[in-house]
């Protein structure tokens, strides 16, 4: 009798000693959005929950974001920022390393958007943080969708395990109804990386670039962008249409020729009142006839390409 109890107590202690609360023993956690290492640019996509993973060698996010799309599956920018991890994650697993190439990230594009007929861009493109690559193609109804990937990383001779260490991959899986490809490519031009390590020697970036030649120097003026002469606005010009010109009869006078101006009195009116030979006759208050030199100069050579029409 007392054996049996001695058993059953015994079998209570052990259950006691070896029960555990529930946990997430993959290591996944939902962290807040501002928590995210990397940010999609202002204007959107808006990032809806971020999970987590944290491994012996690397930290790997899921940024989940907004999708209105008909093609199946969820918009989502992936992270892995490899370094230095806190010694109480050595129990967790590490994260696999595989470098960002074209055929490996292809493969991968197709199982992120099954059915979609992807093409590989072969262009060289880059954001602020170097080149990245990408894929584009039509999903259904009027989707459009890339898969973009991005490796930021120190040339080898510039890295060692003291200094300039470290790895940031980056893939995004993004689908929108009735956009171009341009539209696809702004998060993947804006997206900010906000994450980091602590360990300063952790730099995937490498030495920042010089400063320009002029820059701080005298006979080097920087102006503003609406005030510098290379950035003027060009002034649009109307070119000028040939206004018609009216034919006249016009006869060839030389130029030396002169006429006199007979002016004789009047009594009747005082309006000059023209004679068939050219002259005028004008009222003089005396009576007595009046003659007027007068030259007459001679009508201009015409223009054809002047006057927008015909010469008489």
């Amino acid at each position: 009798m007392m054996v049996a109890a001695s058993l059953v107590a015994a079998a209570a202690m052990s259950g006691c000693a070896t029960r555990q609360d529930v946990g997430t023993p993959t290591g996944s956690a939902m962290v807040p959005s501002e928590n995210a290492l990397i940010l999609p640019p202002p204007g959107g996509p808006a990032v809806l929950n971020v999970v987590e993973r944290r491994r012996t060698n690397a930290i790997e996010q899921d940024i989940y974001l907004y999708t209105s799309a008909a093609t199946p599956g969820q918009n989502v920018l992936q992270a892995k920022f490899f370094g230095p991890m806190d010694a109480k994650f050595d129990q967790q697993k590490s994260s696999g390393y595989a470098g960002i190439q074209d055929n490996r990230m292809m493969a991968e594009a197709r199982r992120a958007l099954p059915g979609v007929s992807l093409a590989l861009n072969p262009y060289f493109l880059q954001n602020n943080y170097g080149p990245f690559g990408y894929a584009f193609g039509r999903g259904r109804a009027n989707d459009a969708c890339i898969f973009a990937w991005q490796q930021i990383r120190q040339q080898e001779n510039h890295r060692s395990p003291l200094k300039g260490y470290g790895t940031i991959q980056i893939k995004l899986r993004y689908c929108v109804i009735g956009a171009n490809e341009a539209e696809l490519l702004a998060p993947v031009y804006g997206y900010t990386i906000t994450g980091t390590f602590g360990d300063p020697a952790w730099n995937p970036y490498g030495a920042p670039p010089p400063l320009e030649a002029g820059l701080g120097r005298t006979g080097s003026p920087i102006y503003a962008r609406e005030q510098a002469p290379t950035e003027s606005v060009p002034v649009a010009v109307t070119r000028r249409q040939p206004q018609p010109v009216m034919r006249r009869e016009v006869r060839s006078v030389p130029s030396t020729q002169t006429k006199q101006l007979v002016v004789t009195p009047t009594a009747a009116s005082s309006i000059p009142v023209p004679q068939p030979d050219g002259t005028m006759t004008l009222p003089q208050p005396d009576g007595r006839a009046q003659t007027v030199p007068t030259v007459i100069v001679p009508v201009p050579t015409c223009d054809a390409q002047q006057a927008g029409t015909a010469c008489p």
